[in-house]
């Protein structure tokens, strides 16, 4: 079990915005065998998930700054890209496994799409990304 609980560790500071080494306690798992696989994908996404939330967290936080007037963008140009990130691009979130996309949840936060619209997609993707892992 305490293994189980490294993947969730490591999960979780490798999707926040601090750079790490990605996922390697799960490769290992994989590695050295002897473990259940689907179980260790099940925790590294819920790790994965408060990793990545936690960028939401943030972009909400930058919101409030922009609402306050310490980061000012033009009220127009705010809302045209929060129309069309809502609209057109929330499936980026599914992506949010790759190291760049953790900018994006980030930038939805900011935008302010709504948690029960991020949350879904970004379990969705993490999943089938260390699904794609096991061997």
């Amino acid at each position: 079990m305490e293994n189980y609980l490294k993947v969730f560790y490591e999960a979780v500071w490798t999707n926040s915005m601090f750079p790490f080494a990605s996922d390697a306690t799960f490769t290992a798992l994989n590695l050295f065998g002897g473990y259940n696989m689907h179980m260790a994908a099940i925790i590294a996404t819920a790790g994965a998930t408060v990793g990545l939330i936690s960028n939401w967290l943030i972009g909400q936080f930058l919101l409030k700054l922009h609402t306050t007037s310490t980061l000012h963008i033009r009220q127009d140009y705010y809302e045209k890209i929060c129309y069309v990130f809502n609209k057109y691009l929330i499936f980026v979130l599914l992506f949010s496994w790759l190291p760049l996309c953790k900018v994006i949840l980030l930038l939805a936060g900011f935008l302010n799409s709504r948690l029960k619209f991020v949350l879904p997609l970004t379990v969705i993707g993490q999943l089938l990304f260390y699904l794609s892992q096991i061997s």
